[in-house]
């Protein structure tokens, strides 16, 4: 999964340390992660070769599966980022420090129905961060309410596991890819240590 993760790299100390907790909780859920910040683990993007971007007309974000805003201060890009997004029907978590006002042009696009399938609109703490930021990567791949394979992946088996997929699929209206995805899907399901991981132990 990729994800574009956006911020203030101007702000205080104190703001600029959440910011590395943001990456890190990414970072730790696997995500692949593009950023305006100069972060270990961060391919960086200054906000010179946004405006680059902007004017070339470049879309980064078409190659993005997301985008994260921390936006407790204002970042004037965000604006743009988050109009690119929607029009590419990404999934966005604009992230505001609870007590913080979120810009009220956001909260109107909030009510619109279809933007609302992809704007999320979050005031968090340092407790509930974590949490929340895992079920945004949860819906990033669920999609709009179904998860949909866009990644391709190979895979070189042998011939018995070929023979074994030919077997279980034969006269079956299902193809080989598909069960072996149904069957991740099913370790996924079982695997406790990664449920709760990801906070959704107890939750099926």
């Amino acid at each position: 999964m990729r994800i574009y993760f956006t911020a203030d790299n101007q702000a205080e100390d104190r703001l600029q340390k959440r910011f590395s907790q943001i990456v890190s909780i990414l970072n730790d859920a696997g995500v692949l992660i593009m950023s305006n910040l100069a972060e270990k683990n961060v391919t960086g993007f200054s906000s010179q070769d946004l405006e680059k971007i902007e004017q070339t007309g470049e879309v980064l974000l078409e190659k993005m599966d997301g985008l994260v805003i921390e936006g407790s201060k204002s970042l004037a890009e965000s604006g743009y980022l988050i109009a690119i997004a929607l029009t590419h029907k990404k999934p966005i978590l604009y992230l505001s420090e609870k007590g913080k006002q979120i810009n009220k042009n956001l909260q109107h696009l909030k009510k619109d129905k279809n933007t609302a399938k992809y704007l999320n609109l979050e005031y968090y703490t340092d407790n509930s961060l974590h949490k929340i930021i895992l079920e945004f990567l949860q819906k990033v791949e669920k999609g709009e309410g179904r998860e949909v394979p866009n990644i391709k992946f190979t895979l070189r088996i042998t011939s018995r596991i070929e023979r074994y997929l030919h077997w279980k699929t034969h006269n079956t209206k299902t193809t080989k890819a598909d069960f072996l995805r149904e069957w991740i899907e099913r370790l996924i399901d079982d695997d406790e240590g990664y449920q709760k991981f990801i906070g959704r132990r107890g939750q099926k």
